[in-house]
């Protein structure tokens, strides 16, 4: 992934996942970014995969579509270069090859389809030049079809592991019904904390950082933020204890009324019940008090390693 930027002066990365396609638009000063524009479109181009390993017509579709008014952005800005990376979905999807070669030929966008190690390392680069912390660090990212935790100290990483949890991966399978019912819950659980085991446990100290949407639409929620301000969501400190009350709400309410929560966005209320309960259990796991929240992932990555190698 390594390009020679020192010419350009202003660039852009799109991190293409299950649930959310996010750009972010950059100023490069020598090997710093300066970011300057942010969005994200819930698009759910992995909906289906987990049951038929296939994307369907319309999730490629709204794909296609949000790409392209990304590229209206990029050129309205005047973005030099655009680096296009795809997760989870892309990765399982047999027919992802087919999206790919339509992004590429209506709108001559390539596609780079990162492994579950490249995706752990983006993301934990992200966090690391951000903070700029000393100790080690457990990075959580909670996508739409995976998680990847990631335990490393300066650039480099200590261990990792990527593992089949996402937040719509298990709505899909586990949360069908509305409300959810007790017994779907507890089956979930289960899942997910037979899938912890395999996470890194430090013996040293360390600080325990959670990206993406859902750790970001959790602190949103626990602040009641009308709006997403991401000043107000960075490193924002989210307690155990705080998360658990958020998913007892999630669990006693309809879905159309979960919409109505402040700092829920409507297109996430949905997977987040998924996603917060992993969080949560690997809190649990790891004996962890709280989780400080970054608005920085792997399209910082993305950049960051463009830049500065």
């Amino acid at each position: 992934m390594k390009s020679d930027l020192t010419s350009i002066k202003k660039v852009a990365s799109i991190d293409i996942g299950t649930n959310t396609i996010l750009l972010l638009i950059a100023e490069v000063v020598g090997e710093e970014l300066k970011p300057f524009f942010e969005t994200e479109t819930i698009v759910r181009l992995g909906e289906g995969v987990q049951k038929k390993r296939i994307l369907s017509p319309e999730a490629m579709k709204r794909g296609v579509q949000t790409l392209a008014q990304y590229l209206e952005q990029c050129r309205k800005m005047g973005v030099q270069r655009i680096f296009a990376v795809g997760t989870s979905a892309l990765r399982e999807a047999k027919n992802s090859g087919d999206f790919l070669r339509r992004v590429e030929e209506e709108l001559s966008l390539p596609i780079e389809i990162i492994s579950g190690e490249e995706e752990a390392h983006l993301s934990f680069l992200a966090v690391v030049r951000d903070l700029n912390s000393k100790e080690s660090i457990l990075v959580v990212d909670i996508g739409g079809g995976s998680t990847e935790f990631i335990l490393g100290k300066g650039d480099q990483m200590i261990r990792w592991v990527s593992l089949p949890l996402g937040s719509v991966r298990f709505t899909e399978k586990f949360l069908t019904s509305d409300p959810v019912q007790e017994k779907e819950w507890e089956k979930m659980v289960k899942e997910i904390r037979r899938w912890l085991v395999k996470i890194p446990h430090p013996e040293e100290p360390y600080s325990m950082v959670a990206v993406a949407g859902t750790a970001t639409t959790l602190a949103a929620v626990e602040q009641g933020l009308k709006e997403f301000v991401p000043e107000k969501i960075h490193r924002f400190v989210l307690r155990q204890e705080a998360l658990k009350k958020q998913l007892l709400l999630y669990r006693s309410k309809m879905l159309d009324e979960r919409k109505k929560i402040p700092g829920l966005s409507p297109a996430r209320a949905d997977v987040i019940l998924a996603g917060g309960a992993i969080l949560y259990e690997a809190m649990k796991e790891l004996q962890r008090a709280s989780a400080l929240i970054s608005v920085h992932g792997v399209r910082y990555g993305v950049l960051y390693k463009k830049i500065a190698p």
